[in-house]
């Protein structure tokens, strides 16, 4: 599994940018969605192909929706014939 570095100088002015033209909104809104963006969110995840640092692939997300989005078992679709 190839390991993802989120300490970098070009992920944290992606990250702030995200959010700010999310207005620090959580965008996904789940159950326990506390409403206040704090984290970015892939929606394609890196290890299906989505790019890191595509502004169209990011979205702000509360701590409580991303971390619920991590856990869940991420499946590539089933390709319809």
């Amino acid at each position: 599994m190839t390991k993802y570095r989120y300490n970098d100088s070009l992920w944290k002015r992606t990250r702030l940018a995200i959010l700010e033209r999310d207005r620090f909104r959580c965008t996904i809104g789940l159950p326990k969605c506390k409403g206040v963006a704090t984290a970015v969110d892939h929606i394609v995840p890196l290890a299906f192909g989505g790019q890191k640092y595509d502004p169209g692939n990011l979205r702000a997300s509360c701590s409580s929706c991303n971390s619920a989005r991590s856990n869940q078992l991420r499946r590539k679709p089933s390709r319809v014939w």
